[in-house]
């Protein structure tokens, strides 16, 4: 025989066959083209994979790739016809016998087939050995796992919007998932960690294994869907079907396989995955497709241009709509006994059939369908024809977004195309997700406006009421007509790009990036970022002149005017709050009119914006500035005369909200509470008096509380004129700086922070430390407290030097100047414990006098109204006078707005409540009076300092 018609015997004996003809020759492969193994050629320890592909087939990184003859040629190190001859002794085939020796032929035809015969059985031996192997390895390992495990519910099937389903949930929360072969064995297992992980368990045998997520007797239906949240939601649609996952799209057809054989009288549907990829083949529909064909099965498709799977799809519509797109999407696939043909039917809700892409060269077939007689399909060709000319389709163009409806004149045979106009231009560039909802991100150019709006619109709005106002609202002209408003809805939510966008609904530090009130964004973010809030003071965030340019002139006149500093170091430390972590708070100017209050405010706000468009006003309500606030996250809020116009009581609410960086717990029309609104915020407010004194005109106490979030600073009027010769024509320098340099170095200032962030929060760390061994030990808790508000302050000042260029001394004298004006107001004790004492002291001088008896006490003494105790003095003049007072009085008028207990306490570290002998309570028994004895406070005026010199 030929050399080469030896190799081309070979060839043909061998296809299909090739693992065995290479075991014959003691040349190992791995026995599944997924695995990588070591080379049997160069030695190489992997990267070796052997595809077979019915010839042989393999590839080597390190000695390149060939059939199954090339294999053996470069294992056994030999040319090809001596290659030949070593399969053809394994494949039994005798090229050495002639015509005229037909007795040696057969012999050695014998010989070759026993050989053969050994080869194959000691083959079939080591892939049984190793098959036992794996599936004790399998059980073992599954075995351990599933002690380890507690049933419960999986934080990854949560994040997918399935809830109330139990499965074995392993220690670190993920979830073993058994797989069952065709004989009902678990013959494999699967892992998924919350984040979404999935791993095969070592040993498992997974072609045609699946899990099963119910089990209902005769089942008429049966669901195939590639992984578990999947399977999960086609169950949630038909739940009356058998339904069970494959695991992956190489093992639906195996899994379509075993199940028609299971149940050869139901319907199959494979739930394909959607794997759109531009120029990339769509592997869960070509899987689907084929699992599909192999058993005359359905299948159902996700709409759209873009990646997703039915749990997608249910999350993003709703278990309704995802339910009537299913139902909607099926189409049936079968194999023909034609060359590159395939069936593909399309059932509408209506039981129609048709095709989405019609080639020209059409055949008609029939076929009989389940519960809906004989119908009419179309068989196309397995060609890369073009699109459908006469399907309908919406078309976005410039002059707007159409639906055009081809039809096919019967006179000429044109095709005409009917338009209806949808909407104005309008694009689809991401969907948007916060904390709670989901939403469309779209973007369009109003009319009039030369820079394009984007916008958040929530995904539950699209195609509602609500949503064609929130369109039309911003600049978006829609069509009046409900029918072609409904494809406007569909076109929306099944085009355009599907890039995740953050949704943020508060400004400051998101996603690594900072959010500014009128929504610029400044850094990178590590995901698109998009501001859905809303601050009436947006229009002011304009930009005029440099950084530079602001330096030289605004920050230039402000140096050395020690309050014009402090404000500027409260507009340089908001977005400083969010790297550190610090609470927010605000300064207060006060002084008499023309002190330069309102001035030194504008300076502060001239960092972000155009300052008489950034001033807000105290003048509202305490819930409208919180909202405020929110929008102001991370920013600074400047607000300009408490007394003009504004109610104590709100200024009074708003000192606690605008700090406390919390809003108002509020109930949702569907139930439940809506989201709290959170922030962080600095404040610069202004006035003619002081917090204390303000809220006191509507007969309200001041609570520490708010004196140390709102800070009183007296304001110091400026002394450096630079140039100048009075504050007059200071002033009016400053106006004309910040109107023609604003806005720009406040966004210098926000980069510069953007990338050192590290080194502002251990700048503000080191201030804090410094701030905390200058306060004295013995002043008030509060005191320590604010001193933390004055550190952020330095800190903000001392690294602001990059768009001030203030030198660091200025900056530091500046906050201890405004540190110890605080203090002289605030003083260095304990606030409320200096308002109980105050107040304390006031009843006792009102009243002492009028409404507590004289002891001894005398019958003839006249009546008393409202008696509240008794007083004595003791026998020389310099003894107290002291007060034996009624409980009742004590806590419900002297102890008014605190707790009673509390008010006590301090009363008696001041000395001017003397406890009982026993030490427990605050109670004493008061001298006899009348033959008995009362509990009473025993109460006295403040101890003198005798050390103290009169004044």
């Amino acid at each position: 025989m030929r050399s080469i018609e030896l190799i081309r015997e070979v060839t043909h004996a061998a296809a299909n066959n090739w693992p065995a003809v290479l075991a014959g020759l003691n040349i190992d492969v791995p026995d599944s083209p997924r695995k990588h193994a070591a080379c049997p050629a160069c030695g190489g320890k992997d990267r070796f994979r052997f595809d077979d592909n019915g010839r042989g087939s393999f590839i080597c990184n390190q000695c390149g790739a060939g059939d199954g003859l090339d294999l053996i040629q470069k294992v056994s190190r030999c040319a090809a016809t001596e290659a030949a001859r070593m399969a053809a002794d394994v494949l039994g085939i005798d090229y050495r016998a002639t015509e005229s020796d037909p007795e040696a032929a057969s012999q050695r035809q014998s010989q070759l087939d026993t050989e053969r015969q050994q080869h194959e059985q000691e083959r079939q031996q080591r892939a049984a050995e190793d098959t036992e192997q794996r599936r004790a390895t399998f059980a073992r390992l599954f075995d351990e796992l599933r002690q380890k495990s507690a049933q419960g519910e999986s934080e990854y099937l949560i994040s997918k919007g399935l809830n109330g389903f139990t499965f074995p949930i392993l220690p670190d929360g993920s979830i073993l998932l058994p797989l069952v072969g065709e004989t009902g064995n678990i013959a494999a297992a699967q892992t998924i960690t919350p984040q979404g992980e999935k791993r095969l368990l070592t040993g498992s045998a997974k072609r045609g294994s699946c899990h099963v997520v119910n089990a209902p007797e005769a089942p008429q239906c049966v669901l195939i869907a590639e992984g578990l949240a999947t399977a999960m939601t086609a169950h949630r649609m038909r739940p009356a079907a058998l339904t069970v996952a494959a695991i992956d799209a190489g093992n639906l057809l195996p899994v379509a396989e075993v199940m028609r054989r299971k149940h050869p009288k139901a319907e199959i549907i494979l739930c394909a995955d959607n794997d759109h990829h531009d120029d990339q083949p769509n592997t869960g529909k070509l899987a689907a497709e084929k699992a599909a064909a192999a058993v005359a099965g359905w299948v159902a498709m996700p709409p759209g241009g873009h990646k997703a799977d039915w749990n997608d799809y249910h999350q993003q519509n709703g278990l309704e709509a995802a339910t009537a797109a299913f139902n909607g999407s099926m189409y049936q696939m079968y194999q023909t006994q034609e060359k590159g043909v395939s069936v593909q039917y399309e059932v509408t809700d209506k039981g129609e059939v048709g095709s989405s892409n019609w080639p020209d060269n059409n055949k008609i077939a029939t076929r009989d369908l389940p519960d809906n007689g004989t119908v009419t399909a179309t068989i196309q060709e397995e060609t890369d024809g073009g699109k459908d000319p006469l399907k309908p389709r919406i078309e976005s163009r410039k002059d707007g977004v159409f639906w055009v409806s081809p039809k096919v004149d019967k006179d000429s045979g044109e095709v005409i195309s009917n338009e209806s106009w949808l909407s104005s231009p309008l694009e689809v560039i991401g969907t948007g997700r916060d904390d709670k909802d989901q939403y469309l991100v779209l973007r369009w150019l109003a009319f009039g406006s030369n820079v394009p709006t984007t916008a958040a619109v929530p995904l539950a709005d699209i195609g509602e009421r609500e949503g064609w106002r929130t369109l039309k609202a911003g600049g978006i002209n829609v069509t009046t007509k409900s029918s072609l408003r409904a494809i406007l809805a569909d076109w929306l939510q099944r085009s355009g790009s599907r890039q995740i966008w953050r949704v943020a609904h508060a400004t400051g530090w998101q996603c690594g990036a900072y959010i500014m009130p009128d929504g610029e964004i400044i850094g990178e973010p590590e995901h698109p970022v998009l501001f859905s809030g809303r601050s009436s003071a947006a229009s002011g965030y304009t930009q005029k002149g440099t950084a530079e340019s602001w330096r030289g002139s605004v920050a230039r006149l402000a140096d050395g005017n020690y309050s014009m500093m402090a404000a500027v170091g409260a507009s340089l430390a908001a977005p400083l709050l969010g790297l550190c972590g610090a609470d927010g708070f605000g300064l207060h100017f006060y002084e008499q009119s023309s002190a330069g209050k309102t001035t030194t405010a504008n300076v502060a706000a001239s960092l972000y914006g155009n300052p008489d468009l950034l001033r807000l006003t105290w003048y509202g309500t305490a819930l409208g500035l919180a909202n405020e606030a929110a929008a102001h996250n991370d920013g600074l809020m400047p607000l300009d005369e408490v007394g003009q116009g504004a109610d104590p009581v709100s200024v009074s609410q708003a000192a606690y909200a605008l700090f406390n960086g919390v809003g108002k717990l509020q109930g949702a029309k569907e139930g439940g509470n809506r989201d709290l609104k959170r922030w962080r915020t600095v404040a610069i407010s202004t006035g003619e008096m002081d917090l204390e004194t303000f809220i006191a005109t509507a007969g309200r106490k001041t609570k520490a509380g708010q004196l140390v979030r709102l800070l009183n600073i007296p304001m110091s009027k400026a002394i450096r004129f630079h140039d100048h010769q009075n504050g007059k024509q200071h002033a009016d320098a400053l106006k004309d700086a910040w109107q023609h340099n604003h806005g720009t170095a406040g966004r210098e200032w926000v980069k510069w922070l953007s990338g050192h962030q590290q080194q502002a929060i251990d700048t503000v760390r080191d201030c804090e430390s410094r701030w905390r061994s200058l306060i004295p030990a013995d002043y008030g808790e509060q005191v320590h407290r604010v001193g933390a508000r004055f550190a952020i302050l330095e800190a903000a000042l001392l690294l602001g030097c990059v768009v001030t260029g203030w030198d660091a001394q200025s900056c530091r004298d500046a906050v201890q100047h405004t540190y110890n004006a605080w203090l002289r107001e605030f003083g260095t004790g304990n606030r409320e414990h200096m308002q109980i004492v105050e107040q304390t002291e006031a009843f006792l001088n009102a009243f002492g006098l009028s409404r507590f008896a004289p002891f001894p006490y005398s019958p003839g003494d006249l009546p008393i109204r409202d008696l509240a105790g008794y007083r004595h003095r003791g026998s020389h003049e310099r003894d107290p006078i002291t007060f034996y007072t009624f409980p009742a009085t004590f806590e419900q008028e002297i102890a008014k707005g605190f707790n009673a207990k509390q008010f006590a306490e301090v009363l008696k570290k001041a000395g001017m409540l003397t406890p009982p002998t026993s030490g427990r309570g605050y109670q004493r028994k008061s001298p006899r009076i009348e033959g008995r004895q009362i509990n009473v406070y025993v109460l006295n005026y403040l101890p003198e300092d005798d050390d103290q010199p009169e004044e």
